[in-house]
């Protein structure tokens, strides 16, 4: 990043370049599982997973561009100086830098999770927020809001809180610590295989329940966020503070685990949307959400769907690439829509750029049959996707 950027609110200033612009900086606030504060859930500033493959406990320094950390996080004691409540993280100084940097033109290397997918060919996280929101945010405008030193004075509209790492489920492209069933097996003598820093911040609640009316849109994702205490009690707070009909929710979900006393809550709020993860059918879906079934999967996916909106939200990789075709015929006879720009990109040896030649061959042949027989029944969206997934495998340069 550039430390002294030009002044974004001097005349003439240009309009943010779209090929680096990302528009969450100045809406946006996401909370770790283990409570380190990020641009995004893709920000690369806020995985220390490394910390925990450690034998003995490890100093928990916080990454040099990582944002800050939550008081009642493990971070906290050995960055006193960057521990800091939700509103001191919408402007801490790597926050503010990472909006000078973007008014800029520059790439804030944070953010090369979105960058390297872009340059391989695939959707990024990046591009498709910028999408969404195109018609609520003023992009031109950005830099009128930014104050010379990068602050906003704004609450994040769109918070993305990851209310510890419960998870009853063992992803294998997951591990420890993001999931909780992971930590069972395979964490550190010095850790818990529990990890939640929200439950008890009393400034956290504090600052959400100060801020509820400015709240416009919540993710949720995990672990697994219907076995999160703290998702259940952000969501009571908004309805008994009377703010919840102006808020839309996002979910990320597993969806083997589908409490009923939920549909209760949900008609209070402006929307709800599931992205139901879901990498294949049968076998190949409980292979690789090992600790999944099928069939419980299925009748949660038709118990939810006739009540909030509710896609199926894969992560095209290795172990399901062959598994595509009954996927997505099983999501046209369900009326469900299909969600595959999240190509996997870690772990590395199951990302499909990572596949052999002669494997990167044959699935070219099956994605591009897929294409046409998307393209052909309508689902233009599911072509594009696998369009760019076929790219993003053929690209010469190796994953990220």
């Amino acid at each position: 990043m550039t430390e002294t950027p030009p002044d974004p609110s001097a005349p003439g200033a240009s309009a943010p370049d779209p090929s680096t612009m990302c528009v969450l900086p100045w809406i946006h606030l996401c909370a770790s599982i283990d409570g380190v504060y990020g641009r995004c859930c893709v920000d690369d500033s806020m995985y220390h997973n490394e910390l925990y493959e450690q034998e003995d406990e490890p100093v928990f320094a916080l990454k040099e561009d990582a944002l800050g950390c939550a008081p009642n996080s493990r971070y906290a004691k050995d960055n006193p100086d960057r521990t800091m409540d939700l509103a001191e993280a919408f402007n801490s100084p790597n926050q503010r830098r990472t909006r000078l940097a973007m008014l800029a033109g520059e790439r804030v290397s944070a953010c090369d999770y979105c960058y390297k997918r872009e340059d391989r060919g695939a959707q990024s996280y990046r591009q498709d927020i910028n999408r969404r929101f195109a018609d609520e945010i003023d992009f031109a405008g950005l830099a009128e809001r930014t104050a010379p030193d990068g602050t906003v004075e704004d609450f994040p509209f769109f918070l993305d809180i990851r209310f510890g790492n419960t998870c009853n489920l063992r992803c294998t492209m997951c591990t420890y610590p993001v999931s909780s069933s992971w930590g069972a097996v395979q964490r550190p003598s010095w850790s818990s295989a529990v990890i939640d820093p929200y439950r008890d911040d009393e400034q956290l609640w504090t600052t959400l329940g100060e801020n509820a009316h400015l709240i416009r849109r919540l993710y949720f994702a995990g672990g697994e966020p219907f076995l999160q205490p703290g998702h259940f009690k952000l969501l009571d707070l908004l309805i008994e503070t009377g703010n919840a009909h102006q808020v839309d929710i996002v979910y990320n979900s597993n969806m083997t685990i589908l409490p009923e006393h939920v549909f209760a809550r949900f008609p209070e709020f402006k929307s709800v949307g599931i992205g139901a993860s879901c990498d294949g059918t049968g076998e190949v879906f409980e292979k690789i959400r090992t600790g999944a079934r099928w069939d419980v999967f299925v009748r949660n996916v038709r118990r939810a769907k006739g009540e909030v909106d509710l896609w199926l939200q894969v992560a095209p990789q290795r172990d399901n690439i062959w598994g595509l075709r009954d996927l997505l015929e099983f999501a046209r006879d369900e009326k469900l829509d299909v969600d595959l720009a999240n190509v996997l990109q870690w772990p590395a040896e199951m990302s499909v750029a990572n596949l052999p030649e002669e494997e990167k061959q044959r699935a070219t042949v099956e994605l591009t049959e897929l294409i046409e027989w998307s393209a052909a029944d309508g689902f233009a969206k599911i072509a594009e996707h696998l369009t760019a997934l076929r790219t993003y495998m053929n690209a010469p340069d190796e994953a990220p």
